[in-house]
Parts: structure tokens; sequence; C-alpha cells
């Protein structure tokens, strides 16, 4: 716990801020600044008052220093007190971090770590000036990329101040190491808007919970300091980071300077003029005069309204014939003749060339990649032309067009930095930008969040920003201190693309940005919460852990605070094993749950499990990059990472450019990419699959608005708006000019209008104009091309963007329109929105972005841990192992991870509740829906139209449609002309396999008490005998002494039943299923719920089934006691219901086996 300076009497605060600090640290502060900043003050006033205190100000207003300040002033009067006591300096008897910093990024931790030195040092020099002899504040930073021995120093000498990421936070939190946290008295959550919206921060927010009840138990409290960029709302963020406690805001009123203009490159984006070839000897004598190879693919998430981020890949593709697909971008589609990209690179190049440092802002990483080549290659050019190989010695843009190449020009100005580039290779980027070495950098989202950039003169932004949120962080590197002008210029690549950065740009200077949601009862993270606290308890040696108590716990975590009980009730008996059915018997508990006591407790292997498999990021299998162990000092070095399937599209001797450095391969391993330097050699360029940001539906009725009052003069016309330039202006009239000669219509936030045409090969092709997003637009078109499916059998092969949709449909007499969004059996009808919710929620569970999501959902609940921590795992294993549990977990919607995973499509992917508030303007008439019929697409229907064409141009025959023929397997064997025999099975390769699943094979027996456990609930009850020949007779203390532990457990986890009249051990889970199945009675002391269970045998029955192979009913009957009769036509309905296969699988037998 941290003491705090006392407010004696109650008396009012000193007038001038620095008055409340301890003496040494005033003086210092003095010395280096003229005055606190107006958010410096504020802060401090909340601050010293021990309030919870979220700090709102713009980039560069001194926020960081206003939070650590009066932490630091704490700890220097700590070391007054300790060095003024007769023992040695640090005999205080409080040990342990009291300052705990959390950043959401690894870098600005380490930044942050560096600019501490300063006040530090600067507060020792003063207090040794003044004769004050102070015990020096020590500093630490524990991330993912801590070595072990230093995270072992960490625990050992614990820092007073320690930097650390919320993952980090979770990992010391579920182990030993939670003991140098009990007397943390001050937290900071730094960049929490960053976290506030995703399951990220709903994660750390049962962290904080969690350590907060640590240091509770030690008798302290902690304060809590979150540090936020301008946020919307307000409110919302503060309440995230106190949870059920007040936080007092401090979000002084702050005049942001901007300097920002759209531009765009040419007057017409739809002709832009031909950049002129490259004459003399670097020529390329293979162009022809219709471009060749100066025809440029226009680059990827760059131009045209792409609704992928990574090249392939989507959020909205639906299956079982109802599919609302993700188009592909223009550059991975189909070639363009003229591109608008040779100009984009010029202008960006002039722009660096003119400032001392420039930051320029991508949305992918394979545009930062190609960009920075394009930059490097220009600069060559002109300046060193011999340094190119002789190939690439044409202009950029016509080099691209060949196959997804980059120059290798030397990285003389500008370098990639993103995501997949190494660590090292961030920093050192980082490094040179701040030192003045390197001119320019070409990020993604990577550099959006406070690192420390040194002074940026310019920001560049390539496409329009994904929100006007990424718009304010992303600007504001630019300026990067106090009252400084932000400059930047946002450069549009499309029309669309133009109509979305005027917007979200004038937005962005008016300060109205888009609200941040909170993920709320993410019942995935509280599993996995669930058992980190379990391993908490048990780590530390303390009690397990109440059920009761983490109720609590959880709820006053703001993402939690409405809870159901009902849905943790859930998520424990999931952590404990509780499934809904022996069909999740494989699924290994990992806690116990005592029913009786109220407590939970960690099982063998949970911690590990736990730390291992912990986190929210998505595991994407993601293939590391690194140079040969044998390259002399810089061995084994990381570049960086590629995606799976861009490594699995490579061959050794392959060239690739990777932080716009080419490297060659020279060895494919499960986990890694061995690469040598290649300079002086062209590279592909990578890909990663991933998905794009979409627009908030929030910004829809602004957009829509903007179009309205285009070139009215009236309020809202932004065409006469000073950031923008003529180009721009020339692009939109022409834009929106077109779309009314074309339609009579311009869609906007009051009307939505539907488009019809025919198509080439004469079916209709409906577009519907709905600005609203794809997080409203995919569940929209789901839901229609679902109601078409169920009245018609049609499939609409809808694909959803952010400003509509399109669907195809059959030739028809009467032109499908209006009646798709409000006739007669169509979702929303009459303004009803329960339709829609329903076709929605019905069709999106069958969804591949449902399968994708489950995935996730089931990792994050180490349903799905992984087995091998520090090797790589193929995403395409993970799809396996999570498709054959979602094929379990189907039949029971109550599962907590299908639950989650519906959760998280309908509200954190789709806007389900704008969908609702739109569908039911559209059916009260209050938003009006007109109608067209077109010879051609509008312009607005082509960018719309194109993604299309992308989403279906690979797609081959439909494998749903191949699996709907069914063959009689006897049928196929006599048409064949195989005899019976030839189908049976080998005897002998049955026994092997049966032996294994019925843990009876060398290696697979039981070696512990645990161990025995698993095994009961997997095969079901079994004799004493049973289990005895079931455990592993090598184990130390011998197979009398597990069974003996076995019998301690009783009848808290395991119990003695008779089935069949034999007595057998059975799992206590498993008591309603024999009472409900077979009609024993619970015996005593067994906690079984009271809940009926339906199907019961059925359970007890096919899980029996599952280990074994081929089996009569007789042997059901006597194994469970049931009469011959009874059995046999149980297992009639079973092999009807296609859970068993009935016939001859060995030799003269007739048998059933288990389907």
């Amino acid at each position: 716990m941290t003491d705090r300076p006392d407010n004696p009497g109650g008396t009012d605060l000193p007038a001038d801020p620095l008055d409340r600090f301890y003496p040494p640290v005033a003086a210092w502060f003095r010395e280096v600044f003229v005055e606190p900043t107006v958010v410096q003050s504020q802060a401090w006033d909340a601050i010293s008052r021990g309030d919870h205190a979220l700090v709102v100000a713009p980039t560069g207003s001194g926020k960081t220093l206003a939070a650590f300040l009066w932490a630091l002033s704490t700890l220097t009067a700590q070391g007054l007190l300790r060095t003024s006591a007769d023992g040695p300096a640090g005999t205080d008897d409080r040990s342990g971090t009291r300052v705990l910093y959390i950043s959401p990024l690894k870098a600005l931790g380490v930044d942050v770590e560096r600019n501490l030195r300063v006040p530090l040092a600067g507060i020792a020099r003063t207090a040794a000036a003044t004769g004050t002899d102070i015990a020096p504040v020590t500093v630490g930073v524990r991330s993912g990329d801590t070595p072990p021995a230093e995270r072992a120093k960490l625990r050992r000498t614990p820092p007073d101040v320690l930097i650390t990421t919320p993952e980090s936070l979770y990992l010391m939190l579920t182990s030993k190491a939670a003991g140098t946290l009990r007397n943390v008295g001050t937290v900071i959550v730094d960049e929490v808007h960053a976290v506030a919206g995703t399951k990220r921060g709903t994660h750390l927010a049962l962290s904080l919970e969690r350590l907060d009840a640590l240091v509770a138990a030690a008798g302290g409290s902690v304060q809590r300091i979150g540090l936020s960029a301008t946020v919307n709302p307000v409110d919302t963020v503060a309440s995230f980071l106190g949870g059920d406690r007040p936080v007092t805001v401090v979000n002084p009123p702050a005049h942001k300077l901007w300097d920002v203009h759209v531009r765009s490159v040419v007057p017409d984006f739809r002709e832009p003029p031909e950049i002129e070839p490259v004459t003399g000897p670097d020529a390329d004598p293979e162009a022809d005069e219709d471009g060749g190879t100066g025809g440029v693919p226009i680059d990827d998430a760059l131009v045209g309204p792409s609704l992928i981020g990574e090249g392939v890949g989507g959020i909205t593709d639906a299956g079982s014939g109802r599919r609302v697909a993700s188009g592909v971008d223009r550059e991975s589609a189909l070639p363009q003749q003229k591109s608008v990209w040779p100009h984009v690179q010029r202008a960006i190049y002039d722009q660096v060339m003119d400032n001392r440092s420039t930051l320029v802002f991508v949305n992918a990483r394979r545009t930062a990649e190609r960009l920075t080549g394009a930059l490097n290659e220009l600069w060559a050019e002109e300046h060193d032309p011999e340094s190119l190989a002789a190939p690439t010695r044409r202009d950029p843009a016509q080099l691209m067009a060949q196959s997804g190449s980059v120059a290798a020009a030397p990285q003389v100005i500008a370098r990639a930095h993103h995501g997949s580039v190494s660590k090292d290779e961030r920093a050192d980027i980082e490094q040179q930008l701040k030192e003045g070495s390197l001119r320019c950098v070409v990020a993604t989202s990577s550099l959006e969040l406070g690192i420390d950039m040194g002074l940026v003169d310019h920001v560049v932004q390539v496409g329009a920003p994904p929100s006007v949120s990424s718009a304010v962080q992303r600007c504001g590197r630019a300026g990067h201190t106090v009252g400084a002008v932000s400059r930047a210029t946002v450069y549009p690549l499309h029309r669309q693309d133009a109509e979305a950065a005027t917007v979200i740009v004038d937005r962005m200077l008016a300060g109205d940005l888009e609200p941040l949601h909170i993920v709320a009862n993410a019942l995935d993270v509280l599993a996995q919460q669930t058992v980190a606290a379990a391993a908490q308890a048990a780590a530390t040696g303390g009690e397990p852990l109440g059920v009761e108590e983490w109720f609590r716990t959880v709820r006053r975590a703001h993402p939690y605070a409405a809870l159901p009980r009902e849905a943790f009730d859930g998520v424990v008996e999931l952590v404990s094993g509780r499934y809904p059915s022996t069909d999740f018997a494989d699924l290994r508990p990992r806690v116990v749950y005592d029913a009786t006591a109220g407590t939970l407790e960690a099982r063998p292997g949970a911690q590990r499990i736990a730390v291992t498999s912990g986190g929210t990021i998505p595991d994407r299998g993601l293939f590391g990059v690194f140079l040969p162990a044998d390259s002399g000092n810089e061995g084994g070095r990381r570049v960086g990472e590629l995606d799976e399937e861009m490594v699995y599209e490579s061959r050794v001797g392959d060239v690739f450019t990777l932080g716009a450095s080419s490297w060659r391969i020279t060895e494919i391993t499960r986990d890694q990419v061995i690469v040598t330097p290649a300079a002086g050699h062209t590279g592909r360029l990578p890909f990663w699959v991933g998905d794009a940001e979409g627009r908030p539906a929030e910004l829809g009725p602004v957009l829509g608005a903007a179009r309205r009052a285009w070139g009215t003069g009236g309020t809202g016309d932004l065409r006469a708006a000073s950031f923008l330039d003529d180009n721009t202006r020339a692009n939109l009239d022409a834009f929106y000019t077109g779309q009314r000669e074309a339609t009579g219509v311009l869609p906007d936030e009051r009307t939505i209008l539907v488009e019809r045409f025919h198509d080439e090969v004469g079916d209709w092709r409906v577009v519907v104009h709905s600005p609203w997003g794809r997080s409203v637009n995919a569940p929209w078109a789901l839901a229609i091309g679902t109601a078409l499916s169920r009245r018609s059998g049609i499939d609409a092969m809808a694909v959803a963007g952010d400003d509509g949709m399109v669907l195809r449909l059959p030739y028809t007499e009467d032109p499908p329109g209006v009646e798709l969004l409000t006739g007669d059996g169509g979702p929303g009808a009459a303004g009803d929105t329960a339709p829609v919710v329903n076709e929605v929620t019905d069709a999106v569970g069958s969804s591949a972005l449902f399968a994708g999501r489950f995935r996730e959902c089931a990792a994050r609940s180490l349903l799905l841990p992984r087995r091998n921590p520090g090797k790589r795992q193929p995403l395409w294993q993970q799809r396996q192992r999570a498709a054959q549990l979602l094929d379990v977990a189907r039949p029971h919607p109550e599962f907590p991870v299908m639950v989650e995973t519906m959760r998280e499509c309908l509200r954190d992917v789709y806007d389900l509740p704008a969908l609702e508030k739109i569908v039911a303007a559209v059916g009260s008439r209050r938003l009006r829906v007109a109608e067209i019929t077109t010879d051609a697409p509008s312009p607005f229907a082509e960018s719309l139209l194109f993604s299309y064409t992308g989403a279906f141009l690979y797609e081959g025959d439909s494998a749903e449609r191949a699996a709907a023929l069914s063959v009689d397997p006897a049928l196929l064997a006599a048409v064949l002309g195989q005899r019976g025999e030839g189908l049976l099975l080998d005897p002998a390769v049955v026994a092997d396999i049966v032996a294994g699943l019925q843990w009876c094979a060398d290696g697979r027996r039981a070696r512990s008490a645990e161990q025995v456990v698993d095994m009961l609930r997997v095969l079901g009850p079994l004799t004493p005998d049973e289990v005895a020949r079931r455990i592993d007779p090598a184990v130390p203390d011998g197979v009398a002494a597990v069974t003996a532990q076995v019998r301690e457990m009783m009848p808290r986890r395991v119990f003695e039943v008779k089935v069949g009249g034999t007595v057998r051990w059975a799992v206590v889970e498993d008591a309603p299923l024999l009472r409900d199945g077979l009609g024993i009675p619970v015996p005593p002391g067994v906690a079984a719920p009271l809940e009926t269970v339906p199907d019961a045998v059925d359970q007890l029955v096919l899980r029996w089934a599952r280990t074994r192979g081929p089996f009569t009913a007789a042997e059901v009957s006597t194994e469970f006691g049931l009469g011959v009769a009874t059995a046999d036509a149980l297992a009639r309905r079973w092999v009807s219901g296609h859970r068993l296969e009935s016939g001859t699988f060995l030799a003269e037998t007739a048998d059933a086996a288990d389907a």
C-alpha cells in the first residue's frame, strides 16, 4: 500500500498545485517547466485527494507526467522517511511494487521507462543540492519481450515502479509473481481509450479487479488513474476505468490546432492521366503504346471501397446457401490500365522531401511495404540510379504491375513499420526517425498510439482513415507538443474514398468522435479469468476461490456490471466440466467446483494452461521469419512474420519484401522461414489475411447529410470547406452529378435507394444503397437473403459493404424492388424489427463468420489450449479442432461458448441495435425507400459491383451442393462390384484402436487420481477392477495408492453406484444421467442438479459407444441393465437418427457402430 500526504484537518489545498508536492519534486518541476498545463493542474487536484481519475487531453498535453509526478512525489517521500530512520535505506517493511503503469503497447512502455529517467535524475539532483538524502526510486519493465532471467530478477527484487502491459499483468497475477503486487497503491492505465472498447479491455478490467482484491487482502487500496486521448463518451471510459467506484474526470477544454487538408492527386479518379514513361536506357523495351507494363493494379485496400483489409478473407460470409460475402479489393480482382497510384506516390515523395520527418499512415501492411519500396525507388532514380538493378530501372508503378513485387531500392528515405515487422526492427525504425536520420516511416495503426516519435513535421494519411477517432490519433502524431500545430494531408484514392475522407476530416476538426462501445458480458474472457483466479489462489497458497466472492469481484468490473447470475453459473459449469452432454467428455475441466463448499479449486495443469493460452488476441498461426543461426553476430535474429497462406505459396529460393528489405528464403520449417538478405533483388510483396475495419454506423447519417447538403450553400455544405482542394471538389461534383443523372436520387440518411438492372447473363442485379456501414448492411443483407431463400428457395448471393449491398436474383417479369425491404413477408415489414433479428440470429449460426468467431472464443475460454507453447500452431489445424468442437456444441445453444460467439457476432461484429432502428424507420416510413430501374449501374453502384465481382471471381462449385448427394454405401458397393467382405474391418486393427480409446494401451493409462477422474468422465462408470487395470503399473506410488486417492475424493467428486447389478465408480456429473436414464437414485452426499435430463439414456449409451468398436444391442442391455427389447429399440432409433451405423463390420457379426 502506498501512503499519500494527508490533508490535515480537511483544510483547503494550496492554490499552487506544486505546493502539494514534496519539495525536491516541486523544485525540479519549476526548474524545468514554466508552469503546469491546465490538465496537469486539474489532474493533480483530483489525484492528490486520492480520487480515481480519468485524465482526458489531446496528444502532447503533458498528461503522462501529470499521472506520474504525484506517484513519484509519494515514492520520494517514502525515500526520505526511510533514509531518516536509524537503519539503512530500504529497510521499510513494505516491499514490492508501489506504482503500476499499464500500457497497451510494449514499445510505449519502453518509451515511458526511458522518459522517467529525466524526472528521477532531476529530483535526485535537486534533493542532493539541498542536502536531502533520498533513496533512489527504481523502475522496471515487464512485457512479452522481457527475458526469463530478467523476469526472475523482477520477482526477486520488485521495482518501485513497474511498467507492464495488460497481458503481463494477467500473467503476474496468475503466478507467484502476484506477491510482488500486494502493496501496489497506484495504477496508471495509459491510452485507456485504445482498449476500453475491445475484449482486451474487458480482460484488463477483470485483471484490475483481481489486483484490487489482492491488495485489499493485504490491507491496502489502489488508486486508478486513466490517461486518454479525446474520446466519446467520456463517462463510458470513466466507468470502464473505475468499475463500481466513482471516478473524477479531468477534461479541460482544449483547442487543438489543426492544419489538415484533403488532397486528391488527379481531377478525375476515373480517368487519371498516365505517368510519362521513363525514357533513355532505363526505359522498358517491352512496354507497348497502350500501357503494357505501365498498366498498374490499384493498390490493396487503397483504391476502391475494399471490403477486406489484407487481401483475402472477410467477415460477413454466411453458409447454408445463404451468404453475405465480402469482396476483394481492386488490385486483387482485376488489373487496371490506368492508376492513381503513381500520382499518389509521387505526391507523397515530394512531401517527404520537403520535410525533415514525415509519418505516413496506410490501412494495410501490404500497402506499407509497397509504398515504402516506391518512395525509396523514387529517391534512387533521382539520386543513385546505379543502386537499382537493371530490370527495375523504370517507373515504380510499372515495376509493381508485374507480379505484386517491389524493387529492392536501398532504404534511404523510408522504412515500413507494422505489426509483422520484428520488434527490434520497429525499435530501430522509431529511433532513426527520432534522431532525424530517417526522413519517413510508412506505418499502419502500429504507430497510432502515443509512442515517442520525436518531432514529426507532417503526417500523411493514404486513403480515408477508418474512423474519426483514428484520424485524430494519426493526424495528432504531428506537432506532438503542448500548443503545437498538427499538420497532415489525407490522400483519397477514389471518389467514395474522397467522400469518406471529407466527412471524417470535417468531424475531426469539429471534435465529433464516434461513440465507444464497451464489450459487455464476454463469457470467454470470464471463463479464462475464472481459471486464472482459481490458479492464482493455488499458486499463492491461499484458500480455494469462493464462487460468491468471485461473482462479486466480477460484477465490480464495468463490462460485467450487469452480468446475469445464470450466465456466470454457466461459465462456472463450463470450466469445471459440468457440460450439457457427454458429447463434451473429451474436454478436460480446468477447475474443481465444490458445490457444497461453494469453491473453485484449480486442477493440476490449470495454471500452466491459463498462462500459456491466456490473452484475447487470436492466434493466426503466423510463421516467424529469421536469419540463419550461423550468420555471424546477427545469427537467428527475428526479421518479422508472414501469414501461413503466404508461406504455403512460397518455395525455397523465392525472394520477398518485408520491412522494405528483400529476403531470400533458404529454408521453411514447421515454425519458421529462414532467410538471407537479397539486396538488389526484386521481391514479392507479402500478404496477410485479415478483416478490415468497417465504417462505424454512427458515421452513416453524417455522411448521408453531407451528400444531401453538398453544393447547396446551406448548413452542412462541405463543398466550400477550406481543407478541400479543387481536385477533391471536382471529383465529388462529378460523383454526385453522375449519380443524380443516372437515378434521379442521391441516397442519404433520409433515403435508401433500391437500384436494379440486368447483369451480363440476364439476371436481376439489385443494389441497395445504404450509408450505414458494413456492420449494419451485412446483417441486413443476411436477413433479406434468408427471407428470400425461405420464401422462394433463391440464393441471393449477397455482398455487403460500407455503402450498401448487392443481390443477384433470377430474371422475372416483375422486377424486385422495395418489397425486399418492406414487402409481404420481408424482414422489417410494417416496422416490425423482430423478423430481422430472428432472421439474422438464425442465419448467422451457420455462417463462416460464426465458425471463425467460435474458434477464437473457444480458444479464449481455454477449451482449445496451445498444445506446445512456444511453437507455432498451424491455423488450418486450429480450424479443424474448432470445427469438431462446434459440431458437438451446435445442438446446445445454451453452451457458454455458443452464447458468447452469438453475442460477439450480433453486437461486436454486427451492429444489430442500429439495424433495428433503421428497419423500424423504414417500416414506419420515417426513412424513405426509392426504387429505380436502370440500363447500367449508377456511379454509386459501380464500386459495390466491383467488390461483388471479386467476391465470386475465384469461387468454384459449392462443396455444400456436392454434400447434398447421399449415396447408400451398400448400393455403391454393389455398383462397384465389391463383395461385402471387402468392406469388413480388420479385427486386430479395431482391437488396437479400442485399446487406446479405453485407456488400456501403453502410454494411455492414467498416472494419477486426477487422470482417473478424467477417465471416468470419458468412459463412464467403471468397476474398481476396471479402473485398476487402466492405471499405469509404473506409477511411483503404485496402483493401490492411486485408487486410494480416488476413494478419498468420494463423494465430493466420485461416488460408488450399482449399474446393471455391478458396483461401479462414476463422476458426480453422471449422477443426474444415472438417475434420469436408468432410474438409479442419487446416493446421499452427492450433489446433483434437480433439473431432469430428458436424453439421459442417450448420453450414457452413446458415450459408451464412442469408446468401443462394433457392438450388439445385447451388450448394451447387459452393460446398463436394460431389457433386450428396450436396448434394441434404442439402437434402432439411434441408427435412424444417424447417431449409429448398423451393419456387418467384423466377420460373422451383425453390429452397430458409433457414427
